[in-house]
């Protein structure tokens, strides 16, 4: 499907959303219909919606992962705030671990700029102190993509599971893969 088509039907699904809502906030409709669309896991619901509506074509390339599982091998790892700074000796590419949606790119205090993704199996994973953004907010991405490049010699890395943050001793084990 051409991308006109796609941006099409994403702008009058967006409209229909935000029409839906003003109806509901004018006494109109009677039912709360907005309650069933705040959070990032109805975005990410919403998206596989549209998906199955636009029937993408499956991409034949064939992603090869690493012995190192999400990211290669790091030099040290410490705990911080509810995540862990990974430390390399070299920048790398931060890739999608697989099919999601970017729910966050921006700075924060604590973990200057930083990605957030929602990934379709419901882990929401943080990437901080990143050097350059490569996807915008609520971009779909597929498993490979480049999210972010890191030009520090760390990376901040939280995961939350339904709704839950990772232990700390629990996420070198998800970063090589092990943690399902």
């Amino acid at each position: 499907m051409k991308w006109r088509v796609k941006w099409v039907i994403a702008i009058l699904f967006t409209i229909g959303v935000i029409g839906v809502a003003k109806l509901e906030s004018a006494g109109t409709i009677g039912k709360p219909v907005t309650q069933y669309v705040t959070t990032g896991e109805d975005f990410l619901t919403m998206k596989k919606w549209v998906s199955s509506i636009i029937k993408e074509p499956e991409d034949d390339t064939t992603i090869v992962s690493h012995e190192g599982g999400l990211l290669p091998a790091y030099e040290s790892m410490q705990p911080f705030k509810n995540g862990v700074l990974v430390s390399y000796t070299v920048p790398i590419a931060i890739e999608a671990q697989s099919n999601g949606l970017v729910v966050f790119t921006g700075s924060t205090r604590d973990t200057g700029k930083t990605v957030t993704v929602l990934y379709d199996d419901g882990d929401e994973v943080t990437y901080g102190f990143v050097g350059t953004f490569e996807k915008l907010p609520y971009t779909s991405v597929k498993k490979g993509d480049t999210l972010a490049l890191m030009d520090e010699e760390a990376i901040y890395i939280m995961v939350k599971r339904d709704g839950i943050h990772l232990d700390s001793s629990l996420l070198p084990a998800y970063l090589s893969g092990a943690v399902e």
